[in-house]
């Protein structure tokens, strides 16, 4: 009777110890269990966690849209073209992430080394910059909750939670990213 008890007790632990992870810079990785359309396969970045609300960005969908079609002030910009990336379905708002040595005062630290920043001429001003675009990635829209929702969605194991690393925000293949975090070949 014992080991059934601490079976059904570890059973009733396991989602809890999930979402009590999540936090900002944590990654969420979708599982097979999302059906989704529009989170499917994706690896967000907690940018944002209280007690009200969750905010994140799909870091592993860069579109064909270049930085300079949002901001029509960039027509000149060093390195080439800058792409915009599918940052969630709600379609509200540019952000940028930045990784760097250094928190941009106008930036909001998500994890050592990366910031979200929401301030329009500061994104403007690090586009023009000679700042390598391994450093900068900018998002079109985000994914949001409700606190309470995300740690439901993460209870159902709609979602797994990582640890937040530069190397796989700012990853050079990002659409390999979630089969490389899942250890699974993508369907698709």
């Amino acid at each position: 009777m014992i080991g059934y008890r601490m079976i059904v007790a570890t059973a009733l632990l396991a989602p809890v110890c999930a979402w009590a992870q999540l936090a900002p810079g944590k990654l969420l990785v979708a599982t097979q269990k999302s059906h989704d359309p529009d989170l499917r396969q994706s690896v967000v970045l907690l940018v944002q966690y209280d007690k009200d609300q969750a905010l994140g960005l799909i870091i592993n969908r860069r579109s064909d849209v270049p930085a300079s079609d949002t901001f029509p002030e960039l027509t000149n910009v060093k390195g080439g073209p800058i792409p915009v990336w599918g940052g969630g379905p709600i379609a509200i708002g540019i952000r940028a992430l930045h990784q760097s040595d250094f928190q941009p005062a106008e930036g909001r630290e998500v994890f050592a080394g990366v910031s979200v920043i929401t301030d329009k001429p500061l994104i403007i001003k690090l586009l023009s910059a000679p700042t390598p675009p391994d450093n900068l990635r900018i998002y079109a829209g985000y994914v949001g909750w409700t606190a309470q929702q995300l740690r439901n969605e993460v209870a159902m194991g709609l979602w797994l939670v990582r640890a937040g690393d530069p190397a796989i925000v700012f990853d050079p293949n990002p659409e390999s990213l979630w089969d490389r975090l899942t250890g699974k070949r993508a369907q698709r």
